[in-house]
């Protein structure tokens, strides 16, 4: 399909006509674009998948491991820390893990329904709350769960839904139909995404929302199913603990859902046909459902991973590239190989933000633009890391031109094509069909439209807070075995190794079609950045109307950054105080702590302090060592902060030395003036101890 340029794409066709021209001279060494290659995505992916990461869990050894590694490859292409001082942002997260000794049980018709957890229904909750019991709640099928006035659509009308638990059909009236007259016909609306149904069902107060699994509608099979919804789950906490989430939220498989629908007296099959049409009522089943759980609950700080190259002109406006780095860790019950390698999903995806880093690191000059690179966390968990970023951005959503989401490389080999997710949303289209002509390609729309992937990765956040977004992927269109081909092996992935451990890199792969993609993907930021154009989302759109409202803020709220600097000059020489206080792996010196436990060797070091008072930890890693310096990152702790880094440095001063202690962080809970006043105490106090001693 070809794209009427826009005149924001047709002022970038000139840029990207002049990245495509030969230089007169070829360089000694290989710049931009040409940096990227095949071979480099192999040998970063084989690592950033290799058991060694521990399948990349969210708060694990895994992440430490991770986010070290890409802090490290950032800092070697000579890239700057992208917040502040820090290659980090903190995302708060609490993990809630539901006792698999549980079951559903379903009673009101005769003998009671039993089911079994993992295998026949999934439960967790949200809720930061030691248990959980939701007892006889009456079910009540609510179709497909949707409150859409836009499209005339009320499947909780006349509904009071105190006390009772919605059974919910997955996707929308569209895809079961293919009407194109309901929502958007055979495309999902976000309507059918899973996590708007227990969105909705929480709106209209429910005991518990169970969404029937259906592989089709679902965009996947059950045991993708079990895997993300059996053990840890993370989420962000909101202020009252997320006690205004629906108690219990859950699937039940198809099989389970017959067996219900059965006991009930009813057809399901002609439920869900009645479901898809319009005026739709809501069917009260007439059985009862009971589930109780103990929840396992900790709390812990997982990082974004963030890198800037200052634009040469406009270093104020941004294009940001976006990839997660997490996965699904280790799966302790299963036998054999159970870690969640991930190779594909998506070491792949931040295999390319590394390489089209290190290209745009590699240009003799810096493009006018700004260009921000974001490794987030917790995208499988339900996009936390970006949604943490986009709710708290460290650089401003209104500058921030546009961006370019990466969730999985082509790995079949080189394409006619490009596939877009959300193909026809914004102007960023004809950019990216431009830079594709470029190299005799061509876009095409998401083949599994039916699947809802533009709800399923992480530039959705950005978009929801109207940044224009944009999520190409591998093509179909295979150059020598046709679409057929490239059909058949994405779906060959979904079935056998998606949210799998069998998801694991292969040296065989053909990277070259990867190669093709991350090349494009460096393109279209280097248009943008090295233009005054900004792009939009077209009229219409969902996020159309909140960018406009965004460009047209004066002011941009910032969050206040602390900074604090603290000195002592002490009567000892450097070297003494140096071998008091210069092994990270002990700070038993300063008073207010008991013990310090350390891990890990040089920059890959962390280290657990355990405080006198209340035996509160602080969890921090070493970010940095000088030859009587270190710098820090704290990641959890009893404080009320966050955001917090900091560096102590000794310094040789006449006969005798000065240490000091300098920190940025942000207040969480408290003002600013009191945090300052905690942290400030907690140095003095070390302060005067470090004098104490060496006075001895």
């Amino acid at each position: 399909m070809t794209l009427k340029l826009t005149a924001i794409a047709s002022s970038l066709v000139i840029s990207l006509a002049a990245c495509g021209q030969p230089p007169e001279e070829t360089p000694v060494e290989p710049t931009g674009a040409d940096t990227i290659t095949a071979a480099d995505l192999h040998a970063k992916i084989k690592i950033l998948a290799s058991d060694e990461f521990e399948g990349r869990a969210p708060s694990s050894p895994g992440e430490v491991i991770t986010v070290n590694y890409l802090r490290d490859e950032f800092a070697s292409y000579g890239l700057q820390p992208g917040n502040g001082e820090s290659w980090f942002q903190e995302v708060p997260l609490v993990d809630i893990t539901a006792d698999a000794d549980q079951a559903l049980v379903i009673s009101g018709a005769g003998d009671d329904l039993v089911l079994e957890y993992a295998t026949q229904y999934v439960a967790g909750t949200r809720r930061v709350v030691d248990r959980i019991d939701v007892v006889d709640s009456d079910l009540v099928f609510v179709g497909y769960g949707i409150v859409a006035p836009e499209y005339g659509w009320n499947d909780y009308a006349g509904l009071d839904m105190t006390g009772k638990t919605a059974v919910i059909l997955v996707n929308d009236p569209g895809y079961a139909t293919r009407d194109e007259s309901l929502f958007t016909g055979y495309a999902m609306t976000y309507y059918g995404r899973w996590t708007y149904k227990y969105e909705e069902a929480m709106r209209q107060g429910a005991d518990a929302a169970l969404v029937i699994h259906e592989t089709g509608p679902a965009g996947y099979p059950w045991e993708v199913v079990r895997g993300g919804w059996t053990g840890q789950a993370f989420y962000l906490e909101s202020a009252d603990g997320n006690l205004s989430r629906v108690p219990v939220e859950g699937w039940i498989s198809g099989d389970a859902a017959n067996a219900i629908f059965e006991a009930a007296g009813q057809d399901l099959a002609a439920l869900t046909e009645a479901a898809s049409k319009p005026g739709f009522e809501a069917v009260a089943l007439g059985l009862q459902a009971s589930v109780s759980f103990a929840n396992e609950i900790n709390h812990s700080l997982s990082k974004n991973v963030v890198a800037i190259l200052p634009g040469s002109e406009n270093p104020d406006e941004t294009f940001l590239y976006m990839a997660h780095w997490d996965h699904f860790g280790i799966a302790r019950e299963i036998d054999g190989d159970n870690i969640y390698n991930g190779a594909l999903d998506n070491a792949s995806g931040v295999a390319a933000l590394l390489e089209v880093a290190e290209a745009f690191a590699s240009l003799p000059v810096a493009p006018k633009r700004s260009i921000i690179f974001v490794a987030v966390t917790a995208e499988e968990q339900g996009l936390l890391g970006s949604q943490h970023y986009a709710e708290n951005p460290i650089f401003p959503l209104n500058k921030t031109v546009a961006g370019l989401n990466m969730d999985g490389l082509n790995l079949i080999g080189k394409t006619n094509d490009i596939v877009v997710t959300g193909f026809g949303m914004s102007e960023l289209d004809a950019v990216l069909e431009v830079a594709a002509a470029a190299q005799g390609r061509v876009l095409a729309p998401d083949p599994d439209v039916e699947k809802g992937y533009y709800f399923r990765s992480d530039h959705f956040n950005l978009a929801k807070k109207g940044v224009p977004m944009i999520y190409p992927g591998g093509g179909i269109d295979h150059v020598e075995f046709g679409s057929e081909y490239g059909q058949a092996q994405s779906d060959d992935y979904v079935a056998n190794r998606y949210h799998k451990p069998s998801d694991e890199y292969d040296p065989a792969w053909d990277l070259a079609g990867g190669e093709q993609d991350t090349r494009l993907y460096f393109a279209v930021g280097e248009a943008i950045a090295n233009s005054g154009a900004w792009p939009n989302w077209f009229p219409g759109t969902a996020f159309r109307a909140i960018r406009d409202a965004s460009l047209a803020e004066v002011d941009v709220a910032t969050v206040e950054k602390i900074g604090l600097k603290m000195a002592v000059k002490l009567d000892a020489s450097a070297a003494d105080v140096w071998a008091m206080i210069g092994n990270f792996g002990d700070i038993n010196w300063h008073p207010a702590i008991s013990s310090t436990v350390a891990e890990g060797e040089g920059l890959d070091a962390v280290r657990t302090i355990t405080l006198v008072d209340n035996g509160g930890e602080l969890f921090e890693t070493l970010d940095a060592m000088g030859d009587m310096s270190y710098s820090y990152t704290v990641i959890s702790s009893p404080f009320p902060m966050k955001n917090y880094s900091a560096t102590i440095e000794v310094i040789e001063n006449g006969d005798g030395a000065t240490v000091k202690w300098s920190s940025t962080f942000e207040a969480d809970g408290i003002s600013s003036e009191e945090l300052e006043k905690i942290v400030s105490n907690f140095y003095e106090a070390g302060f005067e101890a470090l004098a104490a001693a060496l006075a001895q």
